[in-house]
């Protein structure tokens, strides 16, 4: 009980100052659902879209000074959000960090310009060597933070320097040469927000990019992209895939509630319908259990759990 009013003392002293500060567009209890391609979710205790990256700072640094935990979601793209939502604060940055801009070597972009936007300014401009990201749904940001990527490429393998803040709100930049990337993953810290990126590219002719960007986006034509999902929810084992051993277990189709393995690709799990995270949750573990019996291979999961049941 002390612990509960302690967390609603904290809310409203940090609800009186942020009204104060007047940063952005501030909602509570606001569903996350609305906010995740999954469409599953609990709500934010607060929810807030800052317009720049100054106010963006401002409500880092008030976060922090009042105890509350902090979450940075871009276009949540790859986030299951638990069914009792997100304590704390969750920041929208999809209104702020939105440069987009040639630079010596490559572009610098902003962490919220989406991956379309950024290949289709790449390909007006003929810089060449993203083509492989076409058809991956998101934001620089977050395809930074998870080192997005297919076809044997991944985002990492282009980024030069990474620029943000840490989660007291101070500003931090980091060269290509403090950042490792392996698959799905990066060393970037929980507390780092990014807010930009200058990636390496080189020129090409548009008709070769389109062509590559095409060419990639024909090979995604055997995912449910059209579906509600967070794409792919296993990360591939070493030397196979998570999809064929899903299916090979005889889990295509599988379905709890409203979760089901989509039957156009095992390794994606949709949203039939009013699913809940726990019936995803219960569904992600039934096929990793189904895979290890089967092939002996436990499944990671590469989409992120985040919230409170």
């Amino acid at each position: 009980m002390a612990q509960k009013e302690e967390i609603t003392e904290r809310n409203v002293r940090f609800r009186n100052q942020l009204a104060a500060l007047g940063k952005g567009e501030i909602l509570e209890k606001e569903p996350l659902c609305k906010h995740t391609s999954f469409d599953i979710g609990g709500p934010a205790d607060f929810f807030i879209r800052p317009r720049t990256e100054q106010e963006m700072v401002a409500v880092v640094r008030l976060t922090r000074a009042c105890g509350l935990p902090l979450m940075v979601i871009g276009r949540g793209t790859n986030l299951l959000v638990a069914d009792g939502g997100v304590r704390g604060v969750v920041l929208d940055l999809s209104l702020a960090c939105r440069q987009l801009e040639v630079c010596s070597g490559g572009v610098l972009v902003g962490a919220a310009v989406s991956i379309k936007e950024l290949l289709d300014f790449c390909l007006c401009r003929e810089l060449g060597g993203l083509e492989f990201m076409a058809g991956i749904p998101g934001s620089l940001g977050g395809a930074i933070r998870v080192n997005a990527g297919a076809w044997g490429k991944s985002i990492g393998e282009l980024v030069d320097v990474v620029r943000g803040y840490d989660f007291p709100g101070q500003a931090i930049s980091l060269e290509s040469s403090r950042l490792h990337f392996c698959y799905r993953q990066s060393n970037l810290a929980e507390d780092v927000i990014i807010t930009e990126a200058e990636l390496m590219l080189s020129p090409a002719l548009s008709e070769v990019i389109k062509k590559q960007m095409e060419e990639f986006q024909r090979r995604r034509l055997s995912q449910p992209w059209d579906q509600k999902s967070a794409g792919s929810v296993f990360k591939n084992p070493p030397g196979a895939t998570a999809g064929k051993l899903i299916e090979e277990s005889g889990c295509k189709g599988l379905r709890i509630g409203g979760a089901e393995v989509s039957l156009k690709h095992a390794n994606f799990i949709i949203n039939r319908g009013g699913a809940t995270a726990s019936e995803v949750k219960e569904l992600i573990e039934k096929v990793q259990g189904k895979v290890k019996r089967r092939f002996g291979v436990k499944l990671e999961t590469e989409i992120l759990l985040v919230g409170e049941e």
